[in-house]
């Protein structure tokens, strides 16, 4: 994990290899600790071969099964496991009939001898579950009591393709993405499930070659590499396990855990119609300050801004150069730097199932780019004629223009009207016209012509025929978002003379016509694009050093990683997680900060690299159940970080009941983030509360406050997701294993451990929920609750079902406008009820790697209270250091008690001045600062 470790690795190579991996050391990062622990061959933990199968038991209960024909192993890392050095785990094992069988104090694995590669009929696993039933696993099972595991995204998720009937734990179904025209995937299963076992399948994925200084796809593709953990209901065990497996999930920067905001859903194209029109010029760098400002002035409270498509030029031709829209981007990143606010870039390295170019050749970026790829400038053109001028336009409702030969040189066009390049014949007249649409103009070529020539076509919408003087030519095809298409017309074009191009145009299903340019004549085919295979370790250098760091050495903070199916050539790769992997690290060794991005899921091995932002969902009621119950499985993939479109992305002004519970819900999950495909000039940013009017703006405000003074509390928890393994949200079976009910309520869990989260999830405000065994208060209101019941009760629009175990211990900071706008020298802890239970607060600075050096500090509270009324809670001396550390602190303590307090001292004394707010039951005592390494005791009746 810290980048000196991984330094110090490859100084004990030759010269060459540390020459060649200081190149690339960031690469690193995501590999540690495990690069560190493993020599190329050395095995600690005992290994059993047997013929052309070998088997090591790493832990009593977790086996890795090999089988190789060729008789060779992997002990080299791989893009998903790490760890290849285990402590030693006793192994008893014998030869009996044929089998060789191996048992460790928790699984007996046998395996028919000589009999080839795994299959159920030579391969069986079995253990004992602590009441003694006997379970067995074979190769090929299907786990039916699976708990679920995650899709690649929910994109185009919506009511019509997620499952009916099963608490939505089951994959959306015929979910083909849009665009890119891929089947969304079903989930793999999980690591947890009520069979007691997990398993993994690595037989394919590349390993670290020799050096360790970069992967290489296996030199076989036909051998078995599987994984299978047992641990019964010890769900605790299993992702522990895995986390020391395939590596830990790193801290994160605190800031991420405070809101967030997007913007600028939209396409740029310099000296592009569009970009000319005033409502475009308008939604700039200044719009994005009033924005901010506006947010700042209505008290709403967040961290960070997110720039999506029209940041930078040139649309999805591929940009990095900033559009614009944003003058002077050093300028806005100081502005927003100043008040507190992060930055985050949209990015597309390429999308899976498309040739989409990464950089357009007229990006600043591209010359040197192409020379560090080793690739030639393209040809300019020495013929280039605009022919975006002089267009003629007709409609062809009944689709008669074939028939009648519109396209002849002959052709009577009188009654075609003339039409605007670059602009959809909607916005010109024909607005509500979704019909055939034929295009026509006359071009004068001179007497001498090249033996080449191409009309070029920026984007026509959404399909064409072409037809030069009379005769149908054939243009090339793209595939989305690729939208230039050329024609060559050399056979068709008459030197000296007019010559007629005509299209017709089957428009898309908002617009139609030729929307885009260049629209010329030219004698050079348009060039190959620009892209990058980030399995290249070369081309990943590139990618990441001439278009990226120049950006983060601005002042950006965050890259929103948006695709990278595409961005991947190696077999056996997943291409999102080593896309990941190349973001995360090169940002957490450019920065020397901690790494963050936000991408889509790679499968086993990313939560080393959060966080996973799930895509384009529709603005439903459907959706939104449906994300509450996948955020609540993602600690079944130990992804703790997932981040939704909060208010969903297709769906402008949604109903505000809807806008609400997506917030609520927001607020109470890993990330909290707000965006659409609606923040544009047309429409504005759809998701801004002002368009609710008073009644958004006073929701959003509560519920941003409420999440930023949360942040103790949160960032608490992200501490023991990297320390221990466990995710902030928690399915009710991941804390009741063995109690059914938890297994019935897919659409609760809990937020850490203290609280338990029933987002409302229909317009009638209504919600059902259980409660675990126990004492629960509502976390707003305070009514008590018996557990181990279930109940119905109405909320209203701005309300949310929120509870809080009896005896917790909540901390949260101050109001404030940003998640560390203040130093936290003064720690509101809310105290719930009678009990007993205790918290451990964990500290840092928020954002360095020095927490892997040991700089963090732990501040234990512990709270009791007895049969005869008394209460006393207790904050112990703060252990450890780190940089910035307040040294001491005041506390104000909210006691939610049934009835107002006798008496309250602090450290032995009476408490002075203390206030009773009766009408949330609340006592609020300020115990004065005092040192941190001292004790406080607060005591009352």
């Amino acid at each position: 994990m810290p980048r000196l470790e991984s330094q110090a690795y490859a100084l004990r190579g030759t010269a060459p290899a540390r020459s060649r991996a200081k190149a690339a050391s960031w690469l690193f990062i995501g590999l540690l600790p495990a690069l560190l622990a493993c020599g190329a061959k050395r095995h600690s933990q005992p290994t059993i071969r047997a013929g052309n199968a070998r088997f090591e038991f790493l832990t009593p209960s977790l086996v890795r099964m090999e089988y190789s024909p060729a008789g060779g192993f992997i002990d080299a890392p791989t893009a998903v496991v790490q760890k290849r050095d285990w402590p030693v785990v006793q192994v008893r094992s014998t030869h009996r009939q044929g089998w060789l069988i191996a048992a460790t104090s928790a699984m007996t694995l046998r395996y028919r001898l000589q009999s080839g590669p795994f299959t159920a009929a030579n391969l069986s696993v079995t253990w004992n579950d602590p009441a003694g039933a006997a379970h067995a696993w074979h190769p090929g099972d299907f786990d039916t009591l699976n708990l679920g595991g995650l899709t690649y995204s929910l994109d185009n998720i919506s009511k019509a393709n997620l499952p009916a009937g099963q608490m939505d734990l089951e994959s959306p179904v015929n979910d083909m993405i849009p665009g890119i025209d891929v089947l969304l995937e079903k989930a793999r299963p999980g690591l947890l499930s009520r069979a007691g076992y997990a398993f993994i399948d690595d037989s394919q994925t590349p390993v670290w070659n020799a050096q360790r200084t970069w992967i290489e796809a296996r030199q076989r593709q036909d051998g078995q590499d599987w994984y299978l953990f047992t641990y019964d209901r010890d769900y605790h065990k299993v992702l522990n396990e895995y986390a020391a497996l395939c590596g830990p999930i790193p801290m994160i920067p605190r800031y991420v855990l405070g809101p967030w905001i997007t913007d600028f859903n939209f396409e740029y194209f310099p000296g592009a119609v569009q970009s000319q029109q005033p409502e475009f010029k308008r939604y700039d760098q200044r719009y994005l300050e009033a924005e901010v400002s506006r947010l700042r002035q209505n008290l709403i409270p967040f961290d960070t801004l997110v720039l999506d498509f029209a940041w930078h030029n040139y649309g999805w031709q591929g940009g990095y150069d900033w559009s614009p829209l944003i003058p002077h981007p050093d300028e806005l990143l100081e502005w927003l730097h100043g008040r507190g606010v992060k930055l985050s870039l949209n990015d597309h390295p390429g999308y899976a199932n498309t040739d989409e170019s990464i950089l357009s050749f007229n990006d600043s970026h591209a010359p040197q780019v192409l020379r560090a790829l080793g690739r030639p400038l393209p040809p300019q053109p020495s013929f280039d004629m605009d022919i975006s001028k002089l267009w003629s336009f007709s409609t062809d409702p009944h689709d008669q223009g074939l028939k009648h030969h519109w396209y002849a040189t002959d052709h009577d066009a009188a009654r075609w009207k003339p039409i605007r390049i670059g602009l959809p014949w909607q916005e010109q007249g024909y607005r509500s016209y979704q019909g055939i649409g034929w295009y026509r103009t006359s071009v004068q070529l001179p007497a001498k012509l090249p033996e080449a020539l191409y009309v070029y076509l920026g984007e026509v919408d959404k399909s064409y025929r072409i037809f030069v003087n009379g005769k149908e030519a054939t243009h090339s095809r793209v595939h989305w978002p690729r939208r230039l298409t050329y024609t060559d017309i050399a056979a068709y074009v008459m030197a000296g003379r007019r010559n007629e191009i005509v299209l017709r145009v089957e428009p898309g299903e908002r617009a139609g016509g030729i929307v885009r340019g260049p629209v010329a004549i030219r004698d050079v085919e348009p060039p190959q694009r620009i892209y990058f295979d980030l399995s290249n370790r070369e081309q990943a250098e590139v990618f990441m050093r001439e278009l990226h760091r120049p950006l983060m050495q601005q002042g950006v903070d965050v890259w929103w990683v948006d695709g990278g199916g595409g961005a991947v050539d190696m077999p056996g790769l997943n291409k999102q997680l080593w896309t990941n992997k190349v973001f995360y690290d090169y940002t957490q060794q450019q920065t020397g900060r901690r790494g963050f991005i936000l991408s889509r899921y790679g499968d086993w091995g990313s939560e080393r690299y959060p966080a996973f932002f799930t895509g384009d969902a529709y603005s439903q009621w459907p959706v939104l159940a449906y994300e509450v119950a996948f955020s609540a499985r993602g600690g079944n993939v130990l992804v703790p970080y997932i981040s939704h479109d909060i208010g969903g992305f297709h769906g402008a002004k949604i109903d505000f009941d809807l806008y609400a519970r997506w917030i609520e819900f927001g607020t109470f999950s890993p990330i909290l983030r707000m965006h659409s495909a609606h923040a544009n000039p047309r429409e504005g940013n759809m998701r801004m509360p002002w368009v609710y009017g008073s009644q958004g703006i006073a929701l959003m405000r509560k519920y941003f406050t409420l999440r930023t003074q949360l942040l103790p509390y949160l960032y608490t928890y992200t501490w023991l997701a990297h320390n221990e393994s466990l995710p902030l949200l928690r399915p009710l079976y991941l804390q009741y294993p063995q109690l059914e009910e938890a297994y019935q309520h897919s659409h609760e869990y809990f937020f850490g451990e203290e609280m338990l989260v029933a987002p409302v999830l229909d317009p009638s405000g209504n919600r059902t929920i259980y409660l675990p065994p126990g004492q629960w208060i509502d976390f707003f209101t305070g009514k008590r609750y018996q557990g181990g019941t279930t109940f119905t009760a109405h909320y209203a629009v701005d309300e949310t079902p929120v509870f809080v175990r009896e005896g917790a211990v909540i901390p949260e900071q101050s109001v404030s406008e940003y998640s560390d706008a203040k130093p936290l020298d003064t720690l509101i802890l809310n105290v719930y009820g009678s009990g007993k239970s205790s918290f451990d607060l964990y500290e840092d600075d928020g954002i360095s790697l020095a927490y892997a050096e040991g700089q963090y500090a732990h501040t234990a509270m512990t709270y009791a209270s007895g049969s005869d009324g008394s209460h006393q809670l207790v904050i112990e001396p703060t252990r450890g250091a780190f940089q910035g550390q307040v040294q001491a602190r005041s506390y104000e303590l909210r006691i939610h008690a049934t009835d107002k307090p006798s008496s309250i001292s602090v450290n032995g004394r009476d408490a002075g001045s203390w206030r009773w707010e009766a009408e949330r039951a609340t006592a609020v005592v300020a115990v004065p600062s005092q040192p941190i390494r001292e004790r406080i005791s607060v005591a009352w009746r």
